[in-house]
Formats: C-alpha cells, sequence, structure tokens
C-alpha cells in the first residue's frame, strides 16, 4: 500500500476521498454535497478514479496541516503532494523511500528541484484549470463593470435609458456609423489600460497572461519580486504598491488574506488611486477595507468594483454594496463548473499511479 503525505487542502482532499478507504465517511458524504448539483453521480465519478488508479488503489493518505507534520511523515511517505510547503534537500534525505514530490500547482520555487533531481526524484506540476477560470472571472468582472453591462441590462429604448440619466439619441446614418446611440458614457476598454495585479501568484499569473492578451498594460506588486522568466511570461513590471496604485486603471486582487494583506486596501489605498479606477476582488474580502470601499464609491473617485468574495456568505439581503448601479457582484462562482475540479484531481491521480504503479 503506498503511503501519500498531502498537504491539506480542501480540494487536496479529493485524494483522501478516491485512494484512501479509512477516509471518514462525513468527508466523503461532504464531498458528494460539494459535487451533486453539478456532477450527476458523484460516487460513480469517485469509482471510475478508483478503477483508473486500482495500481496504487487503496493507499493510506496523510493529511498534513503544517510543515512539521509533514517531515514527521517523510520517513515512511512514497509519494508527497504539495501546493505551499517547502521540499528541501534535508527533506529528501528523511524521505529513503520517496519516489515523487508532485506540485499542486505550477510555481516550484518552494521545492528544491536540483536536489530532487540528484535525488532521482521526479517532481511533477499541474497548471490548475479552476486557477485559470477564476482567472476569467476576474477579467469578466473588470469587463462588467468598465462596460457598465448591469447598469444597462435591458435598457434597449429611449424610455429605459432615460431612466437611467443617458440621453439616447440616434445618430445621422447618412454621416457617421450608428453604435452607440444610447450615448453611455463613461465606458472602458481593457485594451489600452493599465492593470495592477495585487499578487503574481497562481491566479495572478493566469490573470496576467490574460489581460496582456487583450491588450493591457501589466503593473504587479507582492512582497517578493519573481524571477524575470516568470515576469517575461506574464509581461509583468514590479511596481511599489504606492506606484500600483497611482498608475492602474484597473486593480485586480489575487494575495492571500493574512495579518499583512488585510485591509491593505484602505482609504489611503483609495485615494491614491487614479479617478475612476476599477477594482475586481476573487481572492478574499477582507483584503479590502469594506468602509473605504463604501467611501470611495460615495465620493465618487472610485469608478467601480466587481466583487466575487464578500463579507459575509451567504450575504445579507441588505447589503448595501448592492445599491451601487457601478458595483458588479457574484455569489462566490469565479471557480465555475465542478468538472474543472474533476479534472485536476484526475490529473494528479493519474501522475501518482504513472510513478507509483511501476
Amino acid at each position: 500500500m503506498a503511503n501519500i503525505v498531502v498537504q491539506d487542502d480542501k480540494i487536496l482532499r479529493f485524494l483522501q476521498v478516491i485512494l484512501d478507504p479509512d477516509v471518514a465517511p462525513k468527508r466523503v458524504d461532504a464531498f458528494r454535497d460539494y459535487l451533486a448539483f453539478d456532477v450527476p453521480d458523484p460516487d460513480a465519478w469517485f469509482e471510475e478514479q478508483r478503477q483508473a488508479a486500482s495500481a496504487v488503489y487503496p493507499s493510506k493518505i496523510v493529511m498534513v496541516g503544517d510543515e512539521d507534520a509533514m517531515r514527521a511523515a517523510l520517513p515512511d511517505a512514497d509519494a508527497v503532494v504539495s501546493e505551499s510547503f517547502r521540499v528541501c534537500s534535508s527533506d529528501l534525505a528523511a524521505a529513503p523511500g520517496l519516489k515523487l514530490v508532485q506540485k499542486f500547482g505550477i510555481d516550484v520555487r518552494n521545492i528544491d528541484v536540483e536536489a530532487c533531481r540528484k535525488a532521482g526524484v521526479p517532481v511533477r506540476t499541474l497548471r490548475r484549470r479552476v486557477n485559470g477560470t477564476v482567472a476569467e472571472h476576474a477579467i469578466l468582472l473588470m469587463l462588467a463593470v468598465g462596460r457598465k453591462l448591469i447598469e444597462t441590462h435591458g435598457a434597449l429604448d429611449f424610455v429605459s435609458l432615460q431612466a437611467l440619466g443617458y440621453q439616447p439619441a440616434k445618430f445621422d446614418p447618412d454621416h457617421v456609423a450608428g453604435a452607440n446611440w444610447a450615448r453611455i458614457h463613461g465606458l472602458r476598454s481593457l485594451q489600452g489600460a493599465t492593470l495592477g495585479a495585487l499578487g503574481l501568484g497562481e491566479v495572478g499569473r493566469e490573470v496576467a497572461m490574460r489581460a496582456s492578451a487583450m491588450g493591457m498594460e501589466i503593473l504587479y506588486y507582492q512582497r517578493t519580486r519573481l524571477p524575470e522568466d516568470i515576469e517575461a511570461a506574464c509581461s509583468a513590471t514590479y511596481v511599489s504598491y504606492e506606484e500600483l496604485l497611482e498608475r492602474s486603471d484597473f486593480v485586480s486582487v489575487h494575495l492571500p488574506l493574512n495579518a499583512v494583506t488585510e485591509g491593505m486596501l484602505n482609504a489611503d489605498a483609495f485615494a491614491r488611486m487614479k479617478p475612476g479606477a476599477i477594482v475586481a476582488n476573487i481572492s478574499r474580502a477582507h483584503i479590502i477595507d469594506r468602509d473605504a470601499l463604501i467611501a470611495a464609491l460615495n465620493s465618487g473617485h472610485l469608478g467601480g468594483a466587481g466583487l466575487d468574495v464578500h463579507y459575509e456568505e451567504p450575504g445579507s439581503s441588505d447589503e448595501p454594496l448592492k445599491s451601487y448601479s457601478n458595483v458588479v457582484l457574484s455569489p462566490h462562482i469565479a471557480v465555475a463548473q465542478r468538472p474543472h475540479n474533476l479534472a485536476d484531481t484526475a490529473e494528479l491521480v493519474g501522475n501518482l499511479v504513472e510513478i507509483l504503479g511501476n
């Protein structure tokens, strides 16, 4: 029976459900519920994965909550699956039976790849499909706010547009084109605009690559500057936090929530932004100071906001941010359909089978 040590990420718990027959029934039930609204028969999918993984099923999946727990489990480990935990040469020395280090993502800066090579332990990566769908949603929020999509939804006639405060009128067709006869002013495009990416981790990079393809200039800020090759792949330029705020037309948040980032976008940050700048958040709500956000919207200095993550989930029916025509709110759906999770998990299982099943 293979012994697989796995960082205790909630998505990586799929491996426990699929491969470890000793998994708690309550966890299996929770994953059934997690999938059921979008996957017709979760149990059939679990069984399909077990059959595909017959060479490593059953396995013992050891979920570890920190690096100390990971290191304690290494002496018996056949494989390690890590999202952010460091794996270095001393860890390899402590794991004589280790056959695979699987990174849950593509950024291997937390793994000593050269030490793994010397030890003969392959390192596999996974470009997570879910990160791509979250990036799509960040782009969607910026576009929806910038193009006033929610505000003008269904406003296809003069009366509806006038009720919104616009002055629609047809243009002279003998001389000019008819585009935007509604005369919606203040529309914003991504093309030619500057994106300030707060965080250029795995989601941030997916956002940056898509935004660059749409003609945006990419600035980024985070605590540690990235290697030049990663910057080049994302067409991104590292700047200070203050410069990012001052130069960006759109600011997209992709940072983790911690003691440093909580309330990072506060009143001072909004005051530094360009008049009319637009903020998108697909990370964690509390990175943005709620009162400061509302004040910036009320003042008219902030051009708008697109939020997929919220201060309470589910939110309240009287959420004040609902009252702003330049705020787009989605109910934490950036991860899109569950089959993306399933495809990521199936790829992980396939890598485990390929290495451990021989």
